[in-house]
């Protein structure tokens, strides 16, 4: 159990969403508040296209949970989500000839080629939120992400870089600023993919092969995890309100209207709705009220969601042989709240389909109704990722002291006449292990 207090902070392209929450006793995230603000119209396509009113909408969130931050001396850490089609997710690998080949790999020599893989991509990327390690080979040796004690002639290190547009992530930037008080300090920026597979994705998935797909208002975010790491990721300008701009001009009905239908009556699938079943639309200023077809309604739906696994499939094959997403997909964001959105996609891409609900919960009974909810999956994430992270950091630091006393003075630098430093503050610690484990870099390029 972890008494760290973390705020998550998920500017969505409908809604900005923030939440407070914390480990309990059983070592599962317990939220204690939530806040949310309608954003229409202020972020397009995973882009913030209105600062002032996004500002003001994350300030809106933030204010409702402020009750939980209360504390003279309180700081709390928040971070947030990046989204959009300018993020770049690249692969990217450094190998080198050895000193000495019969020489273990050290830990020193392994940061080494990390951060010279940071070095060499920055230069041409120069906005990196994330660096991930997806393999290291020794000489002859199979791949493996922990080659420490391997010995060969030749080590390769392979990485997954995720870069973001410099002027997307200043705007964002720019609005983080807002939410900033004296008990809520600045923290890193993530990729929103990232953050929601920190939320619904379980160890099993990652390892035998998933897809992740969060499909939100502006955007659809696929990621393809396998072996338990990252292997690829995309932003598509695909998201619900295209559904609703369908929905609009082929029911010949307004906008707001079509949203409201979609969210109330919409289904992914058509075939069981009797024709007989219809909605009446009020009319404009008192006019007469219009009937709609529900079956017409899903028939809109129905096809544009066809649309999209069609997309995912082609994504998902230039990348890896489909067949081998042995967990298949798991569907998560505000759109996959349409009933029967798994059956869907299950016919039409061939894999296994679950809806991903957040791992969270709350002792407040409305706040644990109201997050068994998909969309929010990433702001929930934003917060598990913390406590991915420090679990990471931790069992590191348990490793290293389990190690003999000279090898831990070599690979650190350290001398039992040197003075230890200070404890760290939080924010300092996480972002030494978002270094560390995700690969931010230290002059501040994914945080602000």
């Amino acid at each position: 159990m972890r008494n760290d207090l973390i705020i998550g902070l998920d500017i969505g392209s409908s809604h900005v969403r923030a939440i407070a929450g914390k480990q309990n006793d059983r070592g599962r995230l317990e939220v204690l508040a939530t806040g949310s603000a309608v954003n229409n119209n202020n972020v397009l396509n995973g882009e913030i296209v209105n600062i002032n009113k996004t500002t003001a909408a994350i300030s809106e969130a933030m204010n409702q949970i402020s009750h939980v931050l209360d504390g003279k001396n309180s700081e709390h850490f928040f971070a947030s989500n990046l989204s959009g089609s300018h993020i770049k997710v690249q692969p990217f690998s450094l190998s080198k000839l050895r000193k000495n080949e019969r020489e273990p790999v050290s830990n020193n020599e392994v940061m080494s080629l990390f951060e010279e893989a940071k070095r060499t991509f920055s230069d041409k990327n120069p906005c990196v939120l994330h660096t991930l390690p997806i393999g290291f080979k020794v000489g002859n040796l199979p791949e493996t992400l922990d080659p420490i004690g391997q010995i060969g002639q030749k080590i390769q290190a392979d990485f997954v870089f995720i870069s973001a547009n410099p002027s997307k992530n200043d705007l964002l930037t720019q609005c983080l600023k807002s939410a900033e008080t004296k008990h809520l300090k600045k923290g890193n920026v993530y990729f929103s993919s990232l953050a929601t597979a920190s939320s619904v994705l379980n160890k099993e998935e990652k390892q035998e092969g998933v897809v992740l797909v969060d499909l939100g208002s502006g955007t659809t975010e696929i990621s393809i995890f396998q072996n338990n790491r990252l292997k690829h990721a995309t932003v598509l300008n695909w998201g619900g309100d295209l559904i609703s701009d369908d929905i609009q001009s082929g029911l010949d009905i307004s906008r707001d209207h079509a949203e409201t239908l979609k969210v109330r009556f919409g289904s992914a699938i058509q075939k069981d709705i009797p024709v007989s079943e219809v909605v009446m639309i009020p009319g404009i200023a008192g006019r007469k009220a219009t009937p709609v077809s529900v079956k017409n309604l899903a028939i809109i739906i129905e096809e544009r969601l066809k649309e999209l696994a069609a997309i995912l499939v082609a994504e998902i094959s230039k990348h890896t042989d489909i067949k081998n997403l042995k967990a298949g997909l798991v569907l998560t964001g505000g759109g996959a709240q349409l009933p029967y959105i798994d059956e869907l996609f299950q016919k039409f891409t061939g894999l296994d389909a679950r809806i991903g609900d957040p791992n969270a919960t709350s002792t407040n009974p409305a706040i644990a109704t109201e997050i068994k909810d998909p969309s929010f999956a990433t702001v929930i994430g934003l917060v598990q990722v913390y406590y991915d992270q420090q679990e990471t950091a931790e069992a590191d630091e348990a490793a290293m002291a389990s190690a003999p006393a000279k090898e831990m003075a070599k690979e650190t630098g350290y001398t039992d006449s040197k003075p230890s430093k200070p404890a760290p503050r939080i924010g300092d610690l996480f972002r030494k292990m978002v270094d560390v484990v995700m690969g931010d870099d230290e002059d501040g390029d994914a945080s602000y």
